[in-house]
């Protein structure tokens, strides 16, 4: 099987900013993609994210690598897990919580689906 390449070209890369779905503060986050696509085990791409708080979104398993920026994530009934560029972090299927997005953060991510 050929490796898979996914490399974004500049910030037209991106699709246009949408609020989240379900903010918990004032200030409502806006995320963006690039290079979403479908690999053997799910998908992969970048996501980038402004300040705000809003509960997480995704049900499947997730790996995310934080490429910049600074945040914290609160899984429900979990202690607060704060994290950086260079930073990565597993989530398994159904992990629920609260993304607060300190400085605009970009991962890249795989979710297992």
């Amino acid at each position: 099987m050929q490796p898979t390449l996914i490399r974004i070209e500049g910030e037209g890369a991106f699709g246009e900013p949408v609020a989240v779905a379900r903010p918990t503060s004032e200030q409502v986050a806006r995320v963006r993609v690039a290079g979403d696509q479908p690999i053997p085990v799910g998908t992969t791409g970048f996501w980038e994210c402004t300040p705000g708080r809003f509960r997480r979104q995704v049900a499947e398993a997730e790996y995310s690598y934080f490429i910049a920026g600074r945040g914290s994530f609160t899984p429900d009934g979990g202690e607060r897990i704060q994290f950086r560029a260079g930073d990565a972090i597993y989530f398994a299927a159904n992990s629920q919580g609260e993304w607060d997005i300190v400085e605009t953060v970009r991962k890249t991510y795989v979710i297992f689906g």
